[in-house]
């Protein structure tokens, strides 16, 4: 007997649910469920706007520099020769030895001029022996010659006097009396002649005079001598290290030949070419970190002590000089330098990220700040401080405000969500306060190329591209 229920369309339906026919029911409402919670969703995120990257404008330590690549300037390059022609006899120094003023470099052979210091020291013992007699023996004796003259002359006179009395009486005739007045007349001119010769003898008299200016003839002749063979020993005319040696011993010299080379001591300084858009930056007193390129674990420190008044109209650069007080041992003449020259400090300066600054190299700089409204907002800005990877803001933020990412797809007015910081992005920051600090500037090889042209390297690092 068959049960009429089992017969019914209701027990026939519920019979054909299968296990297969509920998963797809299920999957059906699934699916309907993540489709209404997905527009949910996706209409939520529209009305808040997207995630974006944001920096932080906080306060920082901020050191903008310049650094430009230059050499090691010496005091000054000297050119130790000599005036006379001749043969080397001895080198006394060599490359790389350090010498003192007045040192002996180089003798050339001197047997020649010798030999006229010689003759010109006896011309002065001759000269001296002179002077000697004409005080001591021929001022005596014109004194004595003169003393006898003026005897001769009083016994001519009394002759005379006598031989007119008696020939105004007729005693003796006119011819005795011409002979007195003769014989008067010669005792006069020797007289004269005596005093004269008297007179030359003594200091001041004339040949006195002729006697000392003989012997100061041959003291000059033997100064002359002894300067000419002096010239043979070539000495140094201050006191520096020998970088070249032109001679070797038995070469025979030219008058006016360059021996020697010579790096003369005093100021070392490092001579630089910084781009001339630095030039309003640069300030007299500027302290600089200087590295040779051969020791760059070595830094040195020094000031910048002069700065050219002209600009290179061809490279577009303008000399600076760096004075090291101190200088490193290792330091030599020519030596290739970077050296980074501190334009401006600030302790605490309100900072972002300089690529998140809008037109920075325009007169017009702006950023995107995301306001609590959750709003990107245009804010002009006022830039100061450039440092590594910081630029300091004067004015159109404040500290702690949200600076939008340039790379992100924001424009202004959109709304917005700021992305979480995570640890990595903290790191970052306290490495780029650490760069701030160190002032080092980094720039893309392609943004140094459009910005440097066909400039020199060095007049591009000058402004760290």
């Amino acid at each position: 007997m068959v049960s009429a229920v089992q017969d019914t369309p209701a027990a026939l339906g519920r019979r054909k649910i299968t296990p297969r026919r509920l998963r797809a029911a299920l999957i059906v409402v699934g699916v309907s469920s993540l489709a209404i919670v997905g527009a949910g969703w996706w209409t939520v995120r529209r009305a808040l706007g997207p995630i974006v990257a944001t920096v932080r404008a906080r306060r920082v330590e901020l050191v903008q520099s310049i650094v430009a690549s230059g050499r090691v300037a010496s005091a000054g390059e000297v050119s130790v020769g000599t005036v006379l022609g001749g043969v080397v006899r001895t080198l006394h120094a060599r490359e790389g030895d350090r010498v003192t003023a007045g040192q002996l470099l180089v003798e050339l052979e001197d047997g020649e001029l010798s030999a006229q210091v010689a003759q010109a020291r006896a011309g002065v013992l001759v000269a001296s022996a002179r002077v000697a007699q004409l005080r001591v023996v021929t001022a005596r004796v014109a004194r004595a010659n003169a003393a006898q003259a003026e005897s001769n002359l009083r016994a001519s006179r009394s002759t005379w006097v006598r031989q007119s009395t008696l020939a105004g009486s007729g005693a003796i005739s006119e011819a005795e009396l011409e002979a007195a007045q003769r014989s008067l007349d010669v005792a006069r001119s020797q007289l004269d002649v005596a005093q004269y010769n008297a007179a030359a003898s003594v200091t001041g008299g004339g040949d006195a005079l002729v006697a000392v200016a003989s012997r100061v003839q041959a003291e000059a002749a033997l100064r002359l001598a002894e300067a000419r063979l002096d010239q043979t020993r070539v000495r140094s005319p201050v006191a520096g290290v020998i970088s070249r040696r032109n001679v070797e011993a038995g070469d025979v010299v030219a008058p006016g030949r360059a021996l020697l080379v010579l790096l003369r001591d005093g100021p070392t300084e490092l001579w630089l070419s910084p781009d001339e858009r630095s030039l309003a930056e640069l300030r007299l007193g500027q302290r600089a970190i200087a590295s040779a390129e051969a020791f760059a674990t070595q830094p040195f420190s020094g000031t910048l002590n002069y700065i050219a008044p002209t600009i290179d109209p061809l490279r577009g650069v303008v000399e600076a000089r760096v004075l090291v007080l101190d200088p490193p041992a290792f330091l030599k003449p020519s030596m290739t330098v970077s050296v980074e020259i501190e334009v401006a400090r600030r302790p605490r300066a309100l900072s972002i990220d300089a690529n998140v600054v809008r037109d920075a190299a325009t007169s017009a700089p702006w950023v995107l700040v995301l306001d609590p409204s959750g709003r990107a907002v245009r804010r002009a800005v006022r830039l100061g401080v450039r440092g590594a990877r910081r630029v300091e803001i004067v004015s159109g933020i404040d500290e702690g405000a949200s600076v939008i990412a340039v790379t992100a797809a924001v424009v202004e007015g959109q709304r917005a969500r700021a992305a979480p910081a995570s640890s990595d992005d903290e790191l970052k920051g306290k490495r780029a306060n650490e760069l701030d600090k160190v002032g080092s500037i980094d720039r893309t090889q392609g943004e140094r190329d459009a910005r440097c042209g066909p400039r020199a390297e060095g007049s591009c690092r000058s402004r760290g591209f």
